[in-house]
């Protein structure tokens, strides 16, 4: 029998397949990186929460009760956080690059998403993966998920800042002093 477990999972994994394609398309050669390991640090990072996070769900251990409203929920709000990360990939254009890189005609985006807060593309992410830990039906799998993902994206923001601060000066600062990094009004 099918679970929405399953539905999940397997949505999950192809809206993954299908941003990352779209994403390291873009990955940019022609400038100098900046990451300093931060696009490894999500992708392992990542990788390592949803194998746990996946396992865990399999498990009797943190099933949340009511599980399949609570798992629709979950699904619904992996919809939304995924329509959020599409756009802010679109907005964005080609400065949404998987590597942290600032390309010789960078300019601040500050329209949109970015008008609101400066990394949505990461917050959508993030939402994405909150509505998988729920719809996986496992209290565990949702902290495990949303712990290692939150910890990797803080750092992966730092070091994006940094560089764009250095390079981008006082048009990026301004924009930091206008905006929060990913939620409007509080972080």
């Amino acid at each position: 029998m099918w679970t929405l477990r399953g539905t999940a999972i397997v949505l999950f994994f192809l809206w993954l397949f299908l941003d990352g394609t779209v994403v390291f398309r873009r990955k940019s050669a022609k400038s100098e990186s900046r990451d300093r390991f931060s696009l490894w640090a999500i992708m392992l990072g990542n990788m390592i929460a949803w194998v746990a996070g996946i396992y865990l769900a399999y498990t009797p251990y943190g099933v949340i009760h009511p599980t399949v409203p609570v798992q629709i929920a979950g699904l619904i709000i992996m919809g939304i956080g995924i329509l959020v990360r599409s756009i802010a990939v679109a907005q964005l254009g080609r400065f949404h690059t998987p590597n942290v890189a600032v390309l010789a005609d960078h300019q601040v985006v500050d329209s949109g998403l970015y008008h609101y807060i400066r990394h949505p593309s990461y917050l959508g992410a993030l939402i994405a993966f909150l509505g998988c830990g729920l719809a996986l039906g496992n209290w565990l799998s949702l902290l495990i998920i949303m712990a290692i993902s939150i910890a990797v994206y803080l750092y992966r923001i730092h070091e994006e800042e940094t560089a764009l601060s250095t390079v981008l000066g006082e048009s990026y600062e301004s924009y930091r002093r206008r905006t929060k990094r990913l939620i409007p009004g509080v972080y």
